[in-house]
């Protein structure tokens, strides 16, 4: 970002105490690891604040923003400080008025229940290996805090700004499109996930369907499986400009063990997946159809072949079936950065078509609300060799197969299975929600220790 004081005061409609900065360059939230000229913003929450750390860094800081009762605390600091209402309110105001600054750069975001990383990556490989130049979301900066933090580090050169979009409760979703206000808004996929806080699937279909309603003017959508019918039974409008992995403009696509085959308007490519994973033969045909329909409208003359050509590089990002050798030469999917019933599911169809003895170890599913026992009891894990399933609400899907073993926690788990040995026949999949926090079993599994997931 590269923005003046007036600019920011401006945008968030706060008061600056002393001169106003020439130049912002880079808004922090984290004292640790701060750097000399940059702005801190103190967020404030139910167990913290960021106020009172502002001291440590005051000597290096360019300007501080906070709130009335923060800067209070900081009335025997000599540096610029912004008074604002809500610190997290301004820092997504101050991310908005950089993104309207960004009139070159095409911005993309994607929600939806399942898949947004993935898809992410995918799109940023392509988009990359075609030579444009990408920001896109990093770690798991997809909140009310991340995404503003993604968009201000989009710098203007950038052609494609790609950033991802997480919620759990109601009106999130709303700012998030506020504050993004995306070119082409993207949904995956919609289930129940996250429906604690949302109210069931239709809750969670009015939530997320707010990002499509929040796009730029000439913006359009485009729909993964399923999500058109679902936005219709909820009587919520679709746009004639948006596209569909449905519709006759979508990249169809089929998969014969590892190679998957894509047809698009009479041209045929085929390119080979490290696994024969359906889920992601599904993601790379939705990828190409939404760069097609973006390089077409920028008057690029691409064929499909290109567009596939540009994804052959791609890898799963950490914790997304993620391969690895396991410590007596058997093969382990490292799955176990999020799963909802789809994704789920869609590993263990995965597990199920490679050869050889196939084992799943499977974790909890977290924000799944009142239907949780119900949507794991209902996971399919026959044709299996072993499953050992982990955590609490796993238990009533132990006790539909007796045959699988079951641990009430990680720890339990981890104490048990470092004494297996899986060999060179076996292919092992880790799966379940990112609080089961199952790279501890990866890494008792693995030769070398894997990096937390992001």
């Amino acid at each position: 970002m590269r923005m003046n004081g007036l600019d920011i005061q401006h945008a968030t409609g706060g008061q600056w105490h002393g001169a106003m900065p020439d130049e912002v360059e880079a808004i922090v939230t984290d004292t640790r690891d701060f750097r000399s000229g940059q702005t801190f913003l103190a967020l404030r929450g139910p167990n913290f604040d960021g106020h009172r750390f502002a001291a440590s860094i005051a000597d290096k800081a360019l300007a501080l923003i906070g709130d009335a009762q923060g800067v209070k605390l900081w009335k025997d600091l000599a540096v610029k400080q912004l008074e604002v209402a809500d610190t997290l309110v301004a820092l997504g105001d101050i991310a908005h008025a950089w993104r309207m600054q960004l009139q070159d750069t095409t911005v993309v975001a994607i929600s939806g229940s399942y898949g947004k990383t993935s898809l992410r990556s995918i799109l940023e490989t392509g988009f990359t290996s075609l030579g444009l130049k990408v920001a896109a979301t990093r770690a798991n900066l997809n909140n009310l805090i991340g995404v503003p933090q993604t968009l201000l580090a989009v710098p203007a050169d950038a052609d494609i700004a790609v950033i991802e979009c997480g919620i759990s409760e109601a009106g999130e979703m709303e700012r998030l499109a506020a504050i993004v206000e995306p070119d082409i808004a993207i949904l995956t996929g919609i289930t129940a996930a996250h429906s604690e806080g949302l109210g069931g699937l239709a809750g969670v279909v009015q939530e997320k369907a707010l990002l499509l309603q929040g796009a730029s003017k000439d913006g359009w959508c485009a729909l993964g499986k399923g999500v058109s019918e679902l936005l219709q039974e909820n009587n919520i409008q679709l746009s004639a400009s948006g596209i569909s992995v449905e519709s006759e403009t979508a990249v169809n696509w089929q998969l014969n063990g590892q190679e998957l085959v894509l047809s698009w308007q009479g041209q045929q490519t085929s390119m080979q997946l490290a696994l024969p994973a359906r889920h992601w033969a599904e993601n790379i045909a939705f990828a190409a159809t939404i760069m097609l329909r973006y390089l077409n409208d920028q008057g690029e003359k691409v064929t499909l072949a290109d567009v596939v050509t540009s994804l052959a590089t791609w890898q799963p990002p950490a914790g997304r079936m993620r391969q690895c050798k396991g410590r007596a030469g058997s093969l382990v999917l490292d799955d176990c950065y999020n799963a909802n019933p789809v994704s789920m599911q869609a590993a263990i169809d995965t597990l199920r078509s490679i050869d050889g003895s196939r084992v799943a170890i499977l974790g909890d599913m977290a924000e799944l609300g009142e239907s949780s026992l119900e949507a794991h009891a209902g996971i399919d894990i026959t044709g299996l060799d072993a499953v050992y399933l982990i955590g609490s609400r796993m238990q009533p899907l132990a006790e539909k197969h007796p045959d699988a073993q079951w641990f009430a926690s990680t720890e339990q788990a981890v104490a048990e299975l470092s004494g297996k040995s899986f060999d060179e026949n076996d292919t092992v999949l880790v799966k379940a929600s990112r609080s089961m926090a199952l790279e501890a079993v990866v890494n008792i599994l693995c030769e070398e220790e894997v990096a937390d997931a992001v």
